[in-house]
């Protein structure tokens, strides 16, 4: 990472980019992307285990009862980040970001306190809570990369913590911790950071060329008003072509990830007979596989910053597709093929998200763009919840699920195409 050059006093940037680093991997609303083994230990600790008829845990019902939890609040987590954009331009990351993570807070005493008599319903809004709060500090994040000369890489780096912070969930498959005792450890961690990003965000977001100075919170910058969203200028931006195309692209390819996400464990079930392996599979293989896309988004960064963004998307498609394609396979072993095309899928998903608003639009425009880009995203996905959760179809019935994913996807290679146009303007201007 290059630093800018000429910077002011205070912390260095990369220290101080480390640390929203970690923060963002504590508390990112990534945490819900590791629902492989937070279900597992739902299982484990007995709830919602009347749904099976021979008293076993494990069963398909018992699943399928628990698949609302992460796609239910996987939607609560898109539309809170949508609100997210609009409001950082309001009032600011430090607010935002302090704002979210005491709403993470919420959803971890929620979860801490939840039983089976409350229904799968507040688990998903417990679940949402910690998405939808964590995206509120991840999304006001971002502006941190403006510190260094070359955005790309640091905004990669960030697109990749989204992902890397499901790893954390896996702190349950220790048999130290039950369900309520690790969200309990949790909701004491939230507070730590929500007055730790209280401390080290600025009150207005960093631009171009600036450095890191500490700054003591205050509320002169706050602008409670509409008009920035209403600019002639957005309002041509939202509605050209090559913006609702790449929305189009993001907002499907992120509806699969969440169907391929939920079906998981009840496909891996379908998969094999030894719960030894499907408990292996689900607990350490798909957090650790299926969320290392930490590992890609550097790369990704890199892509873009060499070639543009007509080969990453192209790129982002295919892997959406292989994806699909091989959750039929009908091996346990082939699944693990499907983990690596559900990580690129998603490396490429969410660096795309955050790079292609900042790298070619003004900055001005970041809070309303991502707002739009994800309220596009969240009414796609209300194809995957409520529409195919719990599956309509049956709770082994995946065929009808991954078609419907599928056949429209190749439409969208239509996007990379009238993209590369655009790159070739915009790498001419460099």
């Amino acid at each position: 990472l290059d630093r800018v050059e000429g910077g002011g006093a205070g912390c260095k940037e990369y220290f101080i980019f480390s640390l929203v680093c970690l923060v963002t991997t504590l508390a990112s609303g990534g945490l819900i992307i590791g629902v492989g083994p937070f279900i597992e230990k739902m299982v484990h600790d007995g709830y919602f285990s009347d749904r099976c008829d021979d008293g076993d845990d494990g069963c398909a019902a018992q699943y399928n009862a628990m698949n609302p939890i992460f796609n239910g609040g996987f939607q609560i987590m898109t539309w809170g980040s949508c609100l997210a954009g609009l409001l950082v331009n309001i009032w600011g990351p430090r607010i935002n970001a302090t704002l979210g993570l005491s709403i993470l807070t919420t959803g971890c005493r929620i979860l801490s306190t939840a039983t089976t008599a409350d229904g799968p319903y507040l688990w998903m809004l417990g679940y949402g809570f910690v998405g939808a709060g964590g995206n509120l500090m991840y999304i006001s994040s971002f502006h941190f990369a403006n510190l260094f000369q070359k955005r790309a890489v640091p905004i990669g780096v960030l697109g990749g913590i989204f992902n890397l912070s499901g790893l954390v969930f896996m702190v349950l498959n220790s048999k130290s911790f039950t369900v309520h005792s690790f969200f309990e450890m949790y909701f004491y961690i939230g507070l730590a950071l929500t007055i730790l990003v209280l401390i080290i965000y600025p009150d207005v977001q960093f631009t171009e060329g600036d450095s890191y100075k500490p700054t003591l919170p205050g509320i002169s910058h706050v602008q409670c008003t509409t008009q920035d969203l209403c600019r002639p200028e957005i309002k041509s931006a939202v509605f050209s072509e090559r913006f609702i195309g790449f929305c189009a692209l993001f907002a499907w390819c992120t509806m699969v990830n969440v169907v391929v996400g939920g079906l998981v464990t009840n496909l891996i079930a379908s998969k094999t007979n030894d719960n030894h392996m499907i408990s292996i599979f689900n607990g350490y293989v798909y957090p650790a596989v299926g969320n290392s896309t930490f590992l890609f988004t550097p790369f990704v960064g890199y892509l873009i910053q060499k070639v543009g963004f007509a080969l990453p998307m192209f790129l982002c498609v295919l892997c959406t597709q292989m994806c699909l394609v091989m959750c039929w396979a009908p091996t346990l072993n082939s699944q693990y093929l499907m983990l690596i095309f559900f990580n690129l899928m998603q490396a490429f998903a969410y660096t795309l998200e955050f790079a292609y608003i900042q790298l070619t639009y003004p900055e001005s425009f970041y809070g309303p763009l991502i707002a739009f880009v994800i309220a596009f995203q969240g009414t796609v996905g209300f194809i995957a919840w409520p529409g195919l959760s719990p599956n309509p179809f049956g709770e082994t019935a995946f065929t009808p699920v991954l078609l419907l994913c599928l056949v429209p996807s190749f439409a969208l290679y239509y996007v990379p195409f009238r993209q590369r146009h655009y790159d070739v303007v915009s790498m001419g201007n460099k």
